[in-house]
């Protein structure tokens, strides 16, 4: 079927946001006498804030009120934009703009919350170039389960064998996979499984996108 929108998770695919996110959950549970390790940065990343906060108590059981720990976890990279800006990645705005002047739709699926990823993507000046937003707080089911973006397709009236999933951890390609999507990696900070690699198109970059749809 012709691929006629795109949608893509936010953190590691639009934004180069996950070592700053890695930075403040560290800074956030120090604080609290806790370390956090990579057990917890390979199970978070991806998920809604629900299966965020089961993991952390987890893990960590005397980490204390997570939902005061997120938001100091936040406030913390709140800070840190206002000071430097939103990393963007590379290709993002010019991709992003190229497809919508093709008339392909474009919807930012994350696992985030709808508060702060609309905070984040404005910031970024992203959010005005979007067709719509699904976040953590309008599914009840986390990546690696398809919903998020099966809801994305309803957002933008389409089915989701027209769409393409743009993805860089591996909890969402292989939602993207199990929605039926054709999906694309951007290499992020966690390894995908080469069983998943195999079943997606593997970008460089942004850039390479609009050529391959």
């Amino acid at each position: 079927m012709h691929i006629q929108a795109v949608l893509y998770d936010m953190d590691g695919t639009l934004l180069d946001t996950e070592k700053l996110h890695k930075m403040a959950w560290t800074a956030a549970a120090e604080k609290r006498g806790v370390t956090i390790g990579p057990e917890f940065y390979q199970g978070a990343m991806g998920r809604n804030l629900k299966r965020v906060f089961a993991l952390l108590q987890e893990l960590y059981p005397n980490i204390g009120d997570t939902k005061t720990l997120y938001e100091e976890k936040e406030e913390l990279c709140r800070a840190w934009m206002e000071e430097h800006g939103v990393p963007v990645l590379p290709g993002a705005h010019e991709t992003i703009g190229h497809l919508a002047s093709r008339g392909l739709r474009q919807c930012v699926c994350t696992s985030t919350s709808r508060d702060s990823a609309a905070r984040t993507l404005a910031a970024a000046g992203l959010l005005p170039k979007l067709d719509a937003l699904v976040c953590g707080d309008d599914i009840e089911r986390s990546k690696p389960d398809p919903q998020i973006f099966l809801r994305g397709a309803e957002k933008l009236g389409l089915p989701i064998g027209a769409c393409a999933v743009v993805e860089d951890a591996p909890a969402g390609v292989e939602a993207g996979l199990a929605s039926g999507a054709r999906v694309f990696v951007v290499p992020g900070l966690l390894e995908i499984p080469q069983e998943l690699l195999s079943r997606c198109t593997v970008l460089s970059s942004l850039w390479d996108l609009p050529s391959l749809l």
